[in-house]
């Protein structure tokens, strides 16, 4: 074989073209490659910004390529390699396909036009298809899994889902399989997220009793009896009270306060600590999802994508319009799984839930599965498995 057909065939075999162009950390946006830019520079000049140091600052343009390369191939594939079928008589591919230059844009990595038409010119591929076209990503297949529990829990049933013969037209991830998803997510290909915090006994945990005397006790502020939880919440149906709360008093009032409804009434602002630290899933301050350039990472970008979504449906803001109990049964269910069914490594269960307030935009509200037993006035002497103490009340 020629040395020219073995260079051609090299050419084929890895996708792009050969550079002598160089570039620079200030031409892209994207962490990960401005990271990669600086460690592997080798020129003082960029061939694209013309930024020139005594030192190296540029990367080679053709090994930043294949990186580009590699990022693209985590969401886009060549529509061949995704069985896409291309028939002359029925317009060609059969399969909605984009440019290089569509998803190299997309992509967000650089503002810098001449970089990307650098990168069409030397990539070999001109169309693309999303990977895993037929089956979906794992990320997609979550998020229509979560779509699915959504409506099969509000509308085909909520107390024997998991039973259900009729979950095969919801697609992969089922109803039922759901819950098992969220929490093999969490316990083991996000356990070194940070996605379990720990709550300290120096933290101050803000709740609001909203009522028409004002309140005083940890029995009255804390977390009502069953018989006085009327109201249906976001995370607990009526009759199964919890313990919502907030870290600041501007949060508190926000989630508890409706102008309307409260007018004329008495706010108890009580102050509690916790007795013991305590362990809860903290979706209000989800780790960023990574580059799809940072290959290191690549492990944990569906499994982020699905939980951000996850984190910001949960915390979406619900009318008040005589519908929102249907609308807070998807996040009952899974706030009982984590209450009575997860458990950590070690066995124990978690004690609640951290979530972005749908009041206060950088506010962080909480629910604690707490009752109103274990809620005790700083006066008073635990004596079970009490949870927080109320060490100060004010009224407004």
């Amino acid at each position: 074989m020629g040395l020219v057909k073995s260079w051609m065939i090299e050419m084929e075999e890895r996708g792009y073209a050969e550079s002598d162009d160089h570039i620079c950390k200030d031409c892209v946006d994207d962490d990960a490659l401005a990271d990669w830019i600086t460690r592997n520079a080798i020129e003082p000049e960029c061939s694209f910004c013309g930024a020139e140091a005594d030192g190296a600052i540029a990367a080679s343009f053709e090994e930043f390529t294949a990186v580009i390369l590699t990022g693209l191939g985590f969401d886009w594939n060549e529509p061949t390699h995704e069985g896409i079928t291309y028939i002359s008589a029925e317009g060609g591919w059969q399969a909605s396909l984009s440019t290089t230059h569509e998803v190299l844009w997309d992509a967000g990595f650089t503002e810098n036009e001449d970089v990307i038409e650098a990168l069409v010119d030397m990539i070999d591929c001109e169309a693309w298809v999303e990977r895993e076209f037929y089956r979906g990503t794992d990320s997609q297949r979550l998020t229509w899994g979560w779509d699915s529990f959504k409506a099969f829990t509000k509308n085909h049933t909520r107390f024997f889902f998991l039973q259900s013969q009729e979950e095969d037209s919801y697609g992969e991830v089922t109803p039922a399989e759901m819950l098992g998803s969220i929490s093999e997510m969490i316990l083991s290909k996000l356990a070194d997220q940070g996605l379990l915090r720990i709550i300290n006994q120096e933290t101050d945990l803000i709740r609001i009793r909203v009522a028409d005397e004002h309140k005083k006790l940890a029995s009255e502020i804390g977390t009502p009896n069953p018989e006085f939880a009327l109201q249906s919440n976001r995370m607990s149906p009526a009759g199964i009270p919890m313990f919502y709360g907030a870290f600041d008093f501007q949060t508190a009032h926000a989630e508890t306060f409706d102008p309307e409804a409260h007018e004329g009434k008495s706010l108890s602002v009580g102050t509690f600590r916790s007795l013991r630290d305590l362990t809860v899933l903290d979706l209000a301050n989800l780790p960023s999802i990574p580059s799809v350039f940072d290959q290191e990472r690549h492990r944990t970008i569906h499994s982020l994508r699905f939980l951000h979504q996850f984190a910001r449906d949960i915390s979406q803001p619900i009318a008040r319009d005589g519908h929102e109990h249907i609308d807070y049964v998807p996040t009952q269910i899974v706030t009982e799984y984590f209450r009575r069914v997860f458990r950590l490594k070690d066995g124990n269960p978690i004690d609640g839930i951290l979530y972005r307030s749908a009041k206060n935009a950088d506010g962080q509200a909480f629910v604690l599965f707490c009752e109103n037993h274990q809620c005790v006035s700083l006066d008073d002497q635990p004596v079970r498995d009490e949870m927080v103490r109320l060490i100060a009340v004010a009224h407004i």
